[in-house]
């Protein structure tokens, strides 16, 4: 633990293992001055500080210094040094992983696999904590082809993203709770046009500015209800780096194939995570087929499945007519009521198909358990982790992971007759959303609600302690 400041003796030195480093302030403040001394850089501690690190960890300092940006190089040095000279250089040797692997935080993901599902353009405005899948895309754009604009506010945003859509290549954006506040009508016009998008929403506490730099998973029951007017649409909701690229990918294939919106729910815990994975394999993007009409396009002709045959302009002589109004098959304005019905009909029959095509939630530890933990989202691996923890000090439990929380359906859940068990809800809001949403979609009664709304993540040790008195 480096201490940069006090706040971090308060709230940061009670978890330091008790084999841990621990520079304190006293000694980070010894640190900036000496670098000021020797570098007359005043901003050159931070980077001595990380030389300190590499040196404990047994980092190559040639490498170190390769890797650095021009200029930092003689303040890694520098750390380096002070390691030596206090006997810390290669008290935690980390091994280099074998084969090839590949570094990402979860909005890094997102945006790797936004790319892997064949996203060719996203639009957004900078919100914290969903910023750096813009940068991701920023940065892409220079190399692939693929394109980001930074619109001047969200509403521009979605509809940017909307009318990419329209001409053909699968677009996104990505945007926090006040964001997506101001995406409302967007996304009722993606529900009233078909019109794919993914919207991937990185979730802080709110209400209104809230805690930017904080993570809870307070807007599920906003995304689930947003825009006006009922159409279908599909929420995944990541747990892990792995999980994150192929439901990016998945987000995609379902928004294209249904002509809905798919939701990306994370938090801004998950969105600055970073994990190590295996070397990602090279995947073909899977798309559908788009028919061409030399006659009369109609747009949003009544199928038995709801889908309709989707086409885009430039495509053929045919005229790709879409509209916010109600409108006939051919996509002119109506207002025959009748067809209204069955226009709302069409659209809503897609709810049967995507709940066929669910992901499967995943289980870790007894299924014949009396007792399982279900959570979504980012707190995954923590609850995974608890649970190994229970299981060792002799508690009999399961845990059921959700990364699609919407559509829910009972075949998710049939394998594990979660009717007769006792039901624990682990989440990071303060009405146990996702408790509520199992009880109105599946009718599960979860008897004990696990919420924390700090704006921390769990830990481990405090679930632990929390569900150590709670399973049996």
């Amino acid at each position: 633990v480096v201490a940069l400041d006090d706040e971090t003796d308060i709230r940061h030195r009670p978890y330091l293992h008790e084999k841990g480093i621990y520079l304190s302030r006293e000694l980070t403040d010894k640190i900036q001055k000496e670098g000021i001394e020797t570098f007359k850089d005043a901003t050159s501690s931070n980077t001595i500080i990380v030389g300190i690190i590499l040196a404990v960890i047994g980092a190559n300092l040639e490498n170190a210094m390769e890797a650095a940006e021009p200029g930092s190089g003689a303040f890694l040095k520098k750390g380096f040094e002070i390691a030596n000279r206090w006997k810390l250089v290669g008290t935690y040797p980390i091994e280099p992983k074998a084969g090839d692997h590949c570094k990402f935080d979860g909005n890094q993901a997102l945006a790797f696999g936004a790319l892997v599902g064949g996203c060719q353009f996203m639009a957004g405005y900078p919100m914290t904590p969903a910023t750096s899948i813009m940068h991701y895309f920023a940065t892409a754009a220079q190399e692939i082809p693929v394109h980001f604009e930074q619109a001047e506010d969200e509403i521009s945003a979605i509809n940017m993203a909307l009318g990419a859509s329209y001409a053909g290549v699968r677009s996104m954006v990505a945007t926090s709770g006040g964001g997506f506040a101001l995406m409302q009508e967007g996304l009722s016009l993606a529900g009233m046009t078909e019109t794919p998008i993914v919207i991937a929403l990185a979730q802080r506490p709110g209400p209104a500015t809230g805690l930017p730099t904080r993570t809870e998973q307070g807007d599920l029951n906003f995304v689930l209800h947003a825009g006006h007017g009922e159409f279908p649409r599909v929420i995944f909701a990541p747990g892990s780096i792995n999980e994150a690229i192929t439901l990016a990918r998945k987000s995609f294939e379902l928004a294209d194939h249904y002509q809905i919106p798919v939701f990306l729910l994370t938090d801004q815990y998950f969105a600055d995570s970073v994990q190590i994975v295996a070397d990602v394999e090279e995947t073909e993007i899977r798309r559908r087929d788009y028919p061409v009409f030399d006659t009369t396009y109609k747009r949003y002709r009544l199928t038995g499945d709801g889908i309709s045959p989707l086409t885009f302009p430039g495509l053929s002589d045919a005229l790709v007519k879409v509209d916010s109004d109600e409108h006939d098959e051919e996509g002119k304005i109506t207002e025959d009521l009748n067809l209204r019905v069955r226009m709302v009909e069409k659209r809503l029959k897609k709810f049967e198909l995507l709940r066929k095509e669910f992901v499967p939630p995943t289980f870790y530890g007894n299924k014949n358990a009396p007792s399982i933990i279900l959570c979504w989202g980012s707190n995954k691996l923590i609850v995974k982790e608890a649970l190994e923890k229970l299981r060792e000090a002799g508690f009999d439990a399961g845990a059921l992971h959700f990364g699609q929380v919407y559509p829910l359906t009972m075949d998710m859940v049939a394998p594990y007759g979660l009717e007769a068990k006792r039901l624990i809800c682990v989440e990071n809001n303060a009405r146990s959303q996702f408790a509520g949403l199992l009880k109105r979609e599946l009718g599960l009664e979860v008897a004990h609600p696990v919420v924390k709304y700090s704006g921390e993540c769990f830990t481990v040790e405090e679930l632990f302690q929390t569900l150590s008195s709670i399973v049996r």
